[in-house]
């Protein structure tokens, strides 16, 4: 079940909402409704979706100018579009714009319910990524630091053998007068 998934299903038909919404709600999705673009993006500000299934033709602001808003302004979320055979959008113009699917109606039950799978395994995918980039960064970080700490202890080390290195010099330099003193005074 998909408990914590949000739904938001933008229709002018509310046959199509509501069907949509029993479909959602079977697959222990939590849905929300809206008839129009303007009606769709109130919710939005109101509420975080992780999906909207948008028509493609509805009054006053239809759902690629609704696709558009929403992939600027709630990049987080994933829209699916929803269309009649006749729209005068493809495929093609419809996925560039951003969303991440495009169902055409008439559509079975079965169609959209794999549709809706097929987003989720994508957003955890994603999700999952995500984490691991997270976590594939921060080790890269430590790794770093390690680093830096490695070429401080080298750096001090290096200090040290150099100071050693004089300090023994010395010590020959002072041994070889006195040397040389000792000699003089066996003469």
């Amino acid at each position: 079940m998909h408990a914590d998934v949000k739904v938001l299903v933008v229709d002018d038909e509310d046959v199509l909402r509501q069907m949509v919404a029993r479909v959602l709600k079977y697959m222990g999705i939590e849905s929300d409704s809206a008839t129009d673009g303007f009606n769709a993006l109130e919710k939005l500000k109101a509420k975080t979706f992780d999906i909207v299934i948008a028509d493609i033709r509805m009054p006053n602001m239809d759902g690629m100018e609704l696709l558009k808003v929403i992939r600027k302004e709630y990049p987080a979320t994933d829209v699916m579009i929803m269309t009649a055979h006749s729209s005068k959008y493809s495929y093609v113009d419809v996925v560039e714009t951003g969303a991440v699917d495009f169902i055409t109606k008439p559509f079975s039950v079965e169609e959209l319910k794999a549709k809706i799978e097929r987003i989720l395994r994508e957003r955890q995918t994603l999700g999952e990524l995500a984490k691991k980039t997270s976590q594939l960064e921060q080790a890269y970080m430590e790794l770093l630091t390690l680093k830096d700490e490695e070429e401080r202890i080298c750096r001090d080390i290096n200090y040290e053998k150099e100071f050693l290195l004089q300090e023994i010099d010395r010590l020959r330099d002072d041994n070889k007068r006195l040397s040389a003193v000792k000699q003089g005074n066996k003469k």
